[in-house]
């Protein structure tokens, strides 16, 4: 009996990695489409805590605020959140006054904490619906990619599509996790941690860090305007008392614990918190990394 050859680690030429083989598109659709919002994978949760609420809707207006400060996004500018997810920064950007568009594998995440964004969203696969895009000729002013190439099996592909639907002018904003950082070794240098605990297939197949993503936009023509980090949670991980990897009935404290921090610090001034994570981000520090970019001219 033939066994399926087990998945490993490749590391690109732009310095990321990638489990190769990859699983299959059938594989994937169902995890998605069925599991992934539904069973609380990842990040998510089937319900969340006001407070939570309160920090994602932060984290979504920290975005807009860097964008509109990179780039003149006015009401009516038009914007497509590729895997838009729940919906956070599909609805920042709508309650803005922009036209929002928005694709996912599932509609579970939107329907159940934005269904007002139902009217703006299509279900299917992203490269389908993005070739359904450019042969409408239509062309955005923003585009979403938040929490999305590390999912994608083809995340090359990925960012060449994106290039041709975006209109003069236009900023791609990516999130990603930051994996493999100069943190994430120290760690597991030291044995801090006993694990790479960032690994998890099927959910990530790709896995990138500040100098990886920007090696990878660079020779895809993308000229990168700003890095910013989120809150930097694996900083934790230093602390015995707050080391969820080695006892994970420590996490959502920890988790809790970033939540109120940053409400707080966003409440005293919101532009000063952006300015830290602006720094963390430049210095490659961070859980995730938003990654503004253009296209060279």
């Amino acid at each position: 009996m033939k066994h399926a050859q087990k998945p490993r680690l490749v590391k690109t030429k732009w310095g990321f990695y990638q489990y190769d083989p990859m699983p299959s598109d059938e594989e994937l659709y169902d995890y998605y489409a069925h599991k992934y919002y539904q069973t609380g994978q990842g990040s998510y949760s089937p319900e969340y805590l006001n407070e939570e609420i309160a920090y994602f809707q932060l984290k979504a207006n920290l975005i807009y605020i860097k964008a509109s400060q990179l780039s003149n996004i006015q009401p009516g500018a038009k914007l497509i959140d590729i895997g838009c997810g729940e919906g956070w920064i599909m609805d920042e950007f709508y309650k803005r006054g922009l036209s929002v568009s928005g694709l996912d594998f599932s509609k579970h995440g939107i329907e159940k904490f934005h269904p007002h964004l139902l009217t703006f969203f299509d279900q299917g696969n992203i490269f389908e619906k993005i070739q359904k895009t450019l042969s409408d000729g239509t062309l955005f002013d923003v585009v979403i990619l938040a929490n999305v190439i590390e999912h994608v099996k083809e995340p090359v592909l990925l960012l060449e599509e994106i290039k041709k639907c975006m209109g003069p002018c236009a900023l791609l904003i990516i999130v990603a996790p930051n994996d493999f950082s100069a943190l994430h070794q120290i760690l597991i240098e030291k044995k801090i941690i006993p694990r790479k605990f960032w690994l998890c297939y099927p959910d990530h197949l790709s896995y990138f860090n500040r100098n990886s993503m920007i090696n990878l936009l660079s020779d895809f023509g993308y000229s990168i305007l700003a890095t910013v980090a989120d809150n930097p949670i694996d900083l934790n991980l230093f602390n015995e008392n707050s080391n969820y990897i080695k006892d994970p009935s420590k996490g959502k404290n920890t988790h809790l614990f970033r939540v109120r921090m940053d409400n707080f610090l966003a409440d005293i001034n919101i532009e000063k918190l952006l300015t830290i994570y602006e720094t963390l981000g430049a210095m490659g520090v961070g859980r995730n990394l938003t990654y503004y970019c253009s296209i060279e001219k």
